[in-house]
């Protein structure tokens, strides 16, 4: 919950800051207040609150309660708020990782809901191509989602060379997808290769943080990583890129089981060509 306040407190309101503040410093203490109690002590009133709960977390003040509850119940301060101490015991360092890979995918699923996954994985079923653009570590995850792709007979395009791979947005029609990765979301060739994919008709999906930036407003859909405020010693700042990645992982389970009812026997032939590759050497 935290997560979602934290991704989105730097669009809100003055007002909406006070409420998010107080939810951030205080969460413990809203289990026992009334929605009333709680507009008094912030110094709003009960409407506003009201209207945060349900434009900022999706529910009612009742169910936000609820939700606060069992986030206290289940995660310690070190699991939402841990520094990276680069002194501290390596031996506990596999345990942090994992720790926070887990938190991040689960951050992503909950910020961006079953639905949103289901309307992209419908519109990469439907696409006669699909390009790929991402720089640096996105392109990382930009690589690892066209290899996907290939692999369920998608037919996908990515292109190492960011500049040549903008080039080929001017070959996009409607009945293209593209999905630009960029998790600042000001990636000059990524940003451009969307604005003219989108000039040509394809449908734009990006995989970007939920601050106001240039690629969520050319975009179609917004595939939201969670973008916290953190100093750069922050161990989550350094796994935005896991976030992305299992993203693209869900988007891959969920296409082979919409394109074929037997997503295994839709690997064999990309099995068959690995086989005679390594057959070969």
């Amino acid at each position: 919950m935290n997560t979602k306040i934290e991704s989105v407190y730097a669009t809100l309101s003055k007002s909406d800051k006070a409420i998010a503040d107080y939810f951030l410093s205080h969460g413990k203490d809203i289990i026992s207040m009334n929605i009333h109690e709680l507009a008094a002590e912030i110094g709003t009133s009960s409407a506003s609150v009201s209207r945060f709960v349900r434009k900022v977390l999706g529910k009612s003040f009742a169910e936000t309660k609820i939700e606060l509850a069992k986030n206290i119940e289940s995660l310690s301060v070190e699991n939402t708020h841990e520094i990276f101490e680069w002194a501290s015991d390596f031996d506990d360092m596999p345990n942090k990782i994992i720790s926070h890979i887990d938190q991040v995918c689960k951050d992503v699923l909950d910020f961006n809901g079953i639905k949103v996954f289901e309307e992209v994985i419908t519109l990469l079923a439907d696409a006669e191509n699909i390009f790929l653009f991402g720089v640096g570590s996105s392109g990382i995850v930009a690589q690892d989602m066209h290899q996907k792709m290939i692999k369920l007979r998608k037919r996908a395009l990515y292109i190492t060379d960011s500049n040549f791979g903008t080039l080929n947005a001017a070959l996009c029609t409607d009945k293209d997808v593209v999905v630009a990765i960029s998790f600042s979301g000001r990636t000059k060739e990524v940003n451009i290769a969307a604005r003219k994919a989108k000039e040509m008709g394809a449908k734009v999906i990006s995989i970007t943080n939920n601050t106001k930036n240039k690629l969520r407003a050319l975009s179609d859909i917004n595939i939201v990583i969670p973008s916290v405020e953190m100093n750069e010693s922050r161990l989550a700042a350094i796994f935005s890129r896991y976030g992305q990645l299992f993203v693209v992982d869900m988007l891959f389970v969920g296409l082979a089981k919409r394109i074929s009812n037997s997503p295994s026997q839709l690997l064999d032939g990309y099995r068959e060509i690995l086989k005679e590759l390594k057959e070969n050497r």
